[in-house]
């Protein structure tokens, strides 16, 4: 393919994307935009003439005190790529947050020419994480609250007339010996205040209540697709907190792909282990797509910077009228990923 044809196939794959794609230039003041795809268009409810020639920091409006701000023009001054979440808003004033990750472009002299952005509206992602949470927070006061009012509550009475009784004893001389008892049950009133503690700390749940949590919250917010959640026999792995939370954000944007592009009406999510790697899959039987179309290294980009943040692989295989599967392995830990087994 010569270099006019592979311009020609790049223009077409950055028009379709259904991400939005930015490009600003570095060498005029204040890097403005040059260049937004469709998909900017229809994100940002602005068309491009009122936007080229504008830093896109206009898309913050007044909401300017932004962590990710900071990290966004350090990279920029620095010339490098970073990645971060930001809230921004449309024409019409509605909040949306996007995930922006930028790339420096160089010539053959490594000078800097263009800035290019891609921009991830995950607004839907945030919303079913905050939902998730909240489901979380309820389930664990409830029973912090059971426990409190209820177990405790009964444990304590039975400790209280257990002292009476062992007081009772001595004072009248008869010879009955509660101390171990009485040792036992205070330390079981006090573990139980502490586990009452614990959750009222909000500590994570395990990963396969969670992903039981995030199936049904997917269901339920799309009921015309059946969305079948299959667990191996004996599943039962021990991730850290950072792997379990990039994991079920990761199985959220492959449910949030299905239920934007796919017109899928079954889903699959698998979940296995295979010589000390936990596969998580995710298969529709929806439209599919090309991968030569562009849009899969575009839309599916924060997904695979999550698995390889972990040390794991992810693999998309689709084809038109043919479905979509999504496989994610990974090494809890941070083990080492073996290239060749997806």
């Amino acid at each position: 393919m010569d270099g006019p044809d592979r311009l020609r196939l790049l223009e077409r794959a950055v028009t379709a994307s259904t991400n939005s794609i930015v490009i600003s230039d570095p060498n005029q003041p204040d890097y403005p935009l040059v260049y937004v795809n469709p998909a900017f268009e229809r994100t940002t409810g602005y068309a491009s003439e009122e936007v080229l020639g504008r830093n896109c920091r206009f898309l913050q409006d007044e909401d300017r005190d932004q962590p990710a701000l900071g990290e966004l023009r350090t990279a920029v001054r620095e010339g490098r790529h970073c990645t971060v979440v930001l809230r921004n808003y449309r024409k019409d004033g509605t909040l949306f947050w996007n995930e922006l990750s930028i790339y420096p472009v160089r010539d053959e002299e490594g000078r800097m020419t263009s800035f290019v952005g891609v921009q991830n509206d995950i607004t839907e992602r945030i919303r079913a994480d905050e939902i998730l949470s909240e489901i979380r927070r309820a389930e664990r006061r409830r029973i912090a609250r059971d426990l409190h009012d209820i177990v405790l509550q009964d444990l304590s009475g039975a400790l209280q007339s257990l002292r009476l009784t062992h007081l009772q004893a001595k004072r009248s001389g008869t010879s009955l010996d509660f101390e171990e008892e009485l040792g036992a049950l205070g330390r079981a009133s006090s573990g139980l205040r502490s586990a009452i503690y614990d959750l009222r700390r909000e500590k994570e749940r395990p990963f396969l209540e969670s992903v039981e949590s995030l199936v049904e919250l997917n269901q339920q917010a799309t009921p015309e697709r059946e969305i079948r959640l299959v667990v191996e026999e004996g599943f039962d792995v021990g991730l850290s907190g950072k792997e379990s939370v990039e994991l079920l954000r990761v199985l959220q944007e492959a449910l949030t792909n299905v239920r934007r592009h796919s017109a899928a009406r079954n889903v699959e999510v698998g979940l296995r282990t295979e010589d000390e790697a936990i596969l998580i899959e995710v298969a529709d039987d929806g439209r599919g797509f090309d991968r030569g179309s562009g849009r899969a290294g575009v839309g599916l980009s924060a997904m695979r910077e999550r698995v390889e943040g972990l040390g794991g692989e992810i693999e998309v295989s689709s084809r038109p009228g043919r479905g979509t599967e999504v496989k994610v392995r990974i090494h809890p830990g941070g083990g080492t990923p073996d290239p060749g087994r997806l």
